[in-house]
């Protein structure tokens, strides 16, 4: 006789970069123990890998996880966990007067993520001469770290990948027709003021998080702290 399955509940959510819905169920006790093995290793790109593998499996593959930007993957993971283990996570946060790390309740349900007008990724690079900028995808993000590349050539890669298109005047030129080297080429033509216009979009790209507030046990100073990342929700 076969063993009773059990019914599992279904959410919907829509995706950050994209403002699609998508349905989606908690993850069950199979999933969690990838997640657990993850986090022991501490190792990041093996934490990616088996938040993308849960996602995939809580989706049922409708959507593509290679191609979410890191913060469409912290935003459905927060909501798979709120769904799954419980709505509230308990955080270490310093107090910005004395420092003392308070423990705070956050309500993983109220985790959002504020995207950028259209607008606000274009860059003006001169009168004539600018870029449309993308968010890199998590299989960009995963494909770069793994590379052999020093540094500061990861750093260059990911700007590059973040390039959706290039304009002067009213020619436009798509990246995807574009080499990884010819767009390197275009970065390194850049000068400082130009490169960090493009460098300050990649440094604040956008990230799952929320704002909560906290009376330091400590010195009773009164907090309010946004957290956001994956890193500050299960620190």
């Amino acid at each position: 006789m076969a063993l009773p399955k059990l019914d599992t509940p279904r959410y919907e959510m829509k995706i950050p970069s994209t403002a699609k819905k998508v349905v989606y169920r908690p993850y069950l006790v199979k999933e969690e123990k990838i997640l657990m093995l993850a986090m022991e290793s501490n190792d990041q790109k093996q934490m990616v890998r088996a938040l993308k593998d849960v996602v995939n499996s809580c989706t049922e593959g409708l959507i593509n996880v290679d191609e979410l930007t890191m913060f469409d993957l912290e935003y459905v993971f927060m909501q798979l966990r709120s769904k799954s283990s419980g709505e509230t996570t308990e955080v270490n946060v310093k107090c910005k007067s004395c420092e003392t790390k308070n423990s705070v309740n956050v309500n993983l349900s109220k985790v959002d993520v504020k995207v950028p007008k259209t607008a606000e990724l274009k860059i003006k690079l001169t009168d004539k001469v600018g870029v449309v900028m993308k968010y890199p995808s998590v299989n960009d993000m995963i494909n770069v770290q793994d590379s052999n590349d020093n540094e500061v050539n990861k750093v260059f890669t990911i700007i590059a990948k973040a390039i959706d298109s290039i304009y002067s005047g009213d020619e436009i030129f798509d990246a995807k027709e574009q080499s990884i080297d010819e767009l390197k080429d275009f970065i390194d033509s850049l000068n400082t003021e130009q490169f960090n216009k493009i460098k300050n979009f990649i440094e604040n790209m956008p990230s799952a998080g929320t704002m909560i507030s906290f009376e330091c046990s400590n010195c009773s100073t009164h907090n309010d702290v946004e957290i956001k990342g994956l890193a500050n929700f299960f620190s």
